[in-house]
């Protein structure tokens, strides 16, 4: 995004014509601004970096009122065609003007399952259609940043939100009818968001329901409750650990797989982390214990690679395509809904 902008040579120079507005028409006034200005970018008349008129010139000239040239100039603006730039107008951007949504996504961090949202959700909005992906990394000061500078210049705004209170006031940035939540809808927030989510706690207690049969044939059931890419919800631990204690299962919970980790055959472990996946089938494999044998295993969050690591890994994991195009369905019908995404467990063997 950033760089597009910065390679944009900006011209002080006005456009050449007025924008001519038929009152007689039917057509509200502001979609004939922005019909007119698209027509002059799709045949020519007006270039990349041109500067639009001044939207006081637009209301002297057309008799009409400010806030519907603002209309005009913002939708303009949120599909990315043009860019307002501070203390001198409204510049064109592209010459792409069939863009229909532009879309603003904001990601804690980057992960293999959360490519396969990226692709859910781009791939079902279609051609007409661009998501600029941003990553605020846990950081409030970084969230609030991005968020704040998107505003304005997207139709939609799909955001993954964390534990901590003060991004209920970041989230007023941005207009609710054209905000979607996504993965999280952390208890501080309000109802009344649209948002396609997981509730972590009821889906671990229901994945591990499912599975009881094979978790029986372990002596120990072990959550490794981290991850080195993003902060775990404590919904989880919660889920995990009402699972057991109802259902009888002696259980543990741990930080991570030491390189050294002594395992014994018995043991069963649910593991949040790739790297801590990658450190106990190492482990298995050098003590001869067979996977879904003598340890079981399930990883959390499915990723491509889970389904042919050894002879597949099974996995508790959400829809995390269905959760992109589900955002994608909401966005393009332009409805408000908050839907909780399906999740389930795959049992491929290996517990």
């Amino acid at each position: 995004m950033y760089w597009y902008y910065s390679i944009v040579q900006y011209k002080t120079k006005l456009m050449s014509f007025q924008i001519e507005i038929d009152k007689s028409l039917k057509v509200p006034i502001y979609q004939q601004i922005t019909v007119f200005i698209i027509k002059g970018i799709e045949s020519g008349t007006v270039h990349v970096g041109d500067m639009l008129p001044s939207i006081n010139q637009v209301v002297r000239e057309n008799n009409v009122a400010r806030e519907t040239v603002i209309k005009s100039f913002s939708a303009l603006q949120e599909r990315g065609i043009v860019q307002a730039v501070q203390g001198k107008g409204f510049f064109v951007l592209t010459k792409s003007v069939d863009i229909r949504n532009r879309v603003f996504l904001l990601f804690d961090t980057f992960s293999a399952y959360k490519q396969t949202f990226y692709k859910g959700l781009r791939d079902s909005l279609g051609p007409n259609s661009i998501v600029d992906l941003y990553f605020h990394h846990f950081n409030p000061k970084i969230f609030k940043k991005l968020l704040r500078e998107a505003v304005g210049n997207y139709t939609y705004y799909v955001v993954l939100p964390f534990d901590y209170p003060e991004i209920a006031d970041y989230l007023k940035y941005v207009p609710e009818e054209r905000l979607c939540l996504t993965d999280r809808y952390p208890n501080y927030l309000k109802n009344g968001y649209s948002a396609v989510y997981q509730k972590f706690d009821d889906d671990v207690y229901k994945a591990l329901t499912k599975a009881g049969q094979l978790i029986r044939k372990y002596n120990c059931l072990t959550l490794v409750f981290c991850d080195t890419i993003t902060e775990v919800p404590a919904e989880l631990k919660e889920g995990f650990e009402r699972y057991c204690r109802e259902n009888g299962v002696n259980y543990q919970i741990s930080c991570g797989i030491a390189s050294d980790e002594i395992i014994s055959k018995g043991d069963s472990f649910l593991i949040i982390d790739d790297d801590d996946l990658v450190r106990l089938v190492e482990i298995a494999n050098e003590r001869k214990l067979i996977i879904g044998q003598d340890i079981g295993i399930i990883s959390y969050n499915d990723t491509p690679l889970k389904k042919v690591v050894g002879n597949g890994i099974s996995v508790i994991s959400t829809d995390f395509k269905k959760m992109g195009e589900t955002i994608a369905g909401l966005i393009l019908s332009n409805e408000k809904a908050c839907v909780q995404n399906p999740c389930r467990f795959i049992d491929r063997g290996s517990f």
